[in-house]
């Protein structure tokens, strides 16, 4: 009985030692908050045998453009599949659930350059886009992709990458132009061309037409 009592005494005195910092959850900081557009995503090789941390060219797919767009709100990072925390020095860390991690830091200028390793180690680079100022500015959310047709240039059905519009301008794996009515033109490293347009509810849909593949997408509006 007394035995038991002092395992549990000396339990609790060890957690009592145990520094405040440690306790403490990690601080946040809202000051990176913001829409940051993929610039460059360039492949790291080393072609050293049995280094730990080597890649080799033959394993590791090429880049096929810049990364996906990353968002940070209330100091909460997220990049497609990666998501993580940014800290008050500015140092940006992401995992995703594959165990793949993200490590870099943003700069005054509101550039993100940064490392991504899982066996293949990749260079990457984001740079923040200034807030809203147009009528149809603004980030849109995937809602749904859809296609009727058959062929590698036909995806699987599923939800479209965010759109990032700024001074009528679509900035990031999307590019394109908008109109003072809302139309809007763009393409990526997929799509070759893209009609779309914003209705006055902030829903921005649009269709790709193919020869073998019609695909349908919509996207909405994120509340500023």
């Amino acid at each position: 009985m007394f035995g038991r009592a002092r395992i549990l005494l000396t339990i609790a005195a060890c957690w009592l030692a145990t520094p405040v910092a440690a306790q403490a959850p990690a601080t946040t900081t809202m000051a990176f908050d913001g829409t940051y557009t993929g610039v460059s995503r360039t492949f790291e090789e080393d072609s050293t045998p049995f280094r730990a941390g080597a890649t080799w060219t033959h394993y590791c797919p090429q880049p096929s453009g810049p990364p996906r767009a990353l968002t940070i709100v209330n100091g909460t990072a997220k990049a497609g599949k990666f998501e993580g925390s940014v800290s008050a020095q500015g140092v940006l860390v992401m995992r995703n659930s594959w165990s793949d991690y993200f490590d870099g830091r943003i700069d005054s200028q509101g550039t993100v350059r940064g490392r991504t390793t899982s066996g293949c180690s990749y260079l990457l680079t984001w740079q923040k886009v200034p807030p809203p100022t147009l009528p149809f500015d603004g980030d849109y959310i995937g809602v749904s992709r859809e296609s009727i047709g058959w062929g590698p240039e036909c995806p699987a059905n599923g939800v479209p990458g965010m759109v990032t519009i700024r001074n009528s301008v679509v900035l990031g794996r999307w590019q394109g132009t908008i109109d003072p009515q809302g139309a809007v033109v763009m393409q990526n490293p997929i799509f070759s061309r893209v009609d779309a347009q914003i209705d006055p509810q902030g829903f921005l849909k649009g269709k790709y037409s193919g020869r073998a593949c019609t695909t349908t997408f919509v996207w909405r509006k994120q509340a500023g």
